[in-house]
């Protein structure tokens, strides 16, 4: 009889221990690939912020990649706290990402006693994006024309001079604070809600230091402000003629920068092979002209790093804010 019969074929699979009835699910199942539906993409932040726009830079690339929609929810509030527990609630099946910022995975589990989640441990790191250095800046009025003078200013007049962050234990106030730290003093804090309303306080005159990301520039280029330094490992393109921290002359700060981060983040437990497969899609689409054109724009560096290369950096940012949490600096809040 020839195998192709129906019951010949029906009696060599239950020969081998395998009914055909049972088999039905295995092979549908088999057919189930991923991705067959659309992916979200958490951005916890208002539309317009520095997640929303790198969101939305990377997903329309990513659904071309993937060829599934790609789409951008945002879900802001309490420093990008609610698109992370949104993202932590979802299935872990590689159908629901978030951006995710050093603030969030690094800064908030030392600094924010009701963060509500642990990092890593809860994470699954998929791919760094871009970094973005700061200038730091003082009102005309300030005696300084370099890094140096100003931190010999400081310290020979302790409390004299006020710094402007964008909230209490925001990523400005933390990086300030710690900066201060490394070369030792002690300036006065002045919370405000955003970086738009602390710069408004620098023009103005009611703060005289800021440490401040590309929308300095303008402002630099109208001598309304001064920029001393970068907080970039070598010399930032978008304001190239601004000297780095680490050329300063400021022994402390030979090995200082200060290059925040933003990045792609699932839940931890999703399959390795769909963390592989979104690690490419991002890292494809972040290395697109027109992405790259974008971002450039804002002034980041793009880095499209691997899984392993993210959780390296999320380790040494926590390790570096929890030395500030010892200095007692900062306090947890």
């Amino acid at each position: 009889m020839n195998s192709h019969h129906p019951r010949r074929r029906a009696l060599l699979l239950g020969g081998l221990g395998l009914p055909f009835a049972s088999l039905t699910p295995l092979l549908a199942g088999a057919q189930v690939a991923w991705p067959n539906r659309s992916i979200t993409l958490i951005a916890p932040n208002a539309p317009g912020g520095p997640a929303d726009t790198l969101a939305r830079a990377v997903a329309n690339g990513m659904s071309k990649i993937l060829n599934v929609p790609v789409v951008v929810e945002n879900k802001p509030g309490a420093s990008g706290k609610i698109g992370i527990q949104a993202l932590l609630r979802a299935p872990r099946d590689g159908y629901t990402l978030a951006v995710t910022s050093e603030t969030a995975l690094s800064a908030l589990p030392v600094f924010d006693k009701n963060v509500g989640y642990q990092s890593p441990a809860d994470f699954e790191p998929l791919s760094l994006a871009v970094r973005t250095p700061a200038v730091w800046c003082v009102h005309p009025s300030v005696p300084a024309n370099n890094l140096r003078e100003l931190v010999a200013y400081a310290k020979a007049n302790p409390g004299k001079l006020n710094y402007a962050s964008f909230g209490n234990n925001s990523s400005s106030h933390l990086a300030s604070e710690n900066f201060f730290r490394i070369v030792d003093v002690q300036l006065t804090h002045i919370p405000f809600k955003s970086e738009t309303e602390g710069l408004n306080g620098l023009l103005s005159g009611q703060v005289q230091v800021m440490m401040l990301s590309g929308a300095s520039k303008p402002h630099i280029a109208a001598k309304k402000i001064r920029g001393l330094a970068t907080t970039s490992t070598s010399r930032w393109g978008f304001l190239p003629d601004i000297v780095t921290a680490r050329e300063a002359g400021i022994p402390e700060l030979a090995n200082y920068s200060y290059e925040p981060w933003l990045g792609f983040s699932a839940a931890a437990g999703i399959p390795k092979e769909i963390r592989d497969r979104l690690n490419s899609a991002l890292r494809q689409s972040m290395d697109s002209p027109a992405v790259k054109t974008m971002l450039s724009g804002f002034g980041y560096r793009i880095i499209a790093s691997s899984s392993s290369e993210m959780g390296e950096a999320i380790q040494h940012d926590l390790t570096s804010y929890r030395v500030l949490a010892r200095s007692g600096r900062v306090t947890p809040e």
